[in-house]
């Protein structure tokens, strides 16, 4: 049982999670870079990672791999990120035909330069809603600031 008053990042420690994940909006998908082609929508994203479904038809080998992280409306690409996969299975109920499965992969990311690390920042800003409401939230407490400091300098003028 969870105590109530315990800090949230306490519980998130606890789940054995370092970064906290965000629900990924529709239309991120996710590519690896292999000899063939594994492309799946992203569900969720954090700074140390993200889980994607796609429909298999070859079992995928797990350890350390290449992947490109794109938008389908084009507005976003990363490409040739390095990861490590987590967990790779069989998503339970779902689609199966033969051979052919619906999966769901976690993978952290290895190893970014501060160029990848910024543009993970730049997708959880604009394709997650946590980061779209805090861009928002910045925003209107920058204009509250701007505005309280205008107006203090009209009535505290020297």
């Amino acid at each position: 049982m969870k105590n109530a008053t315990r800090p949230r990042h306490e519980e998130e420690m606890v789940e054995g999670r370092k970064h906290r994940r965000f629900r990924v909006q529709d239309g991120v998908f996710a590519e690896l870079c292999s000899e063939f082609t594994v492309m799946g929508r992203i569900m969720d994203i954090s700074r140390g990672g993200f889980s994607f479904c796609y429909v298999a038809s070859k079992t995928r080998t797990n350890g350390s791999a290449k992947m490109n992280i794109l938008t389908t409306d084009g507005s976003f690409r990363l490409e040739k990120i390095p990861v490590k996969t987590i967990r790779d299975c069989a998503m339970p109920g779902e689609f199966s035909f033969h051979d052919i499965t619906l999966r769901n992969c976690a993978v952290e990311f290895a190893e970014l330069t501060l160029s990848q690390a910024a543009r993970v920042e730049d997708l959880i800003r604009s394709n997650t809603l946590f980061g779209r409401m805090e861009a928002i939230r910045k925003a209107q407490q920058e204009a509250t600031e701007s505005y309280t400091s205008q107006i203090a300098s009209i009535f505290w003028m020297p």
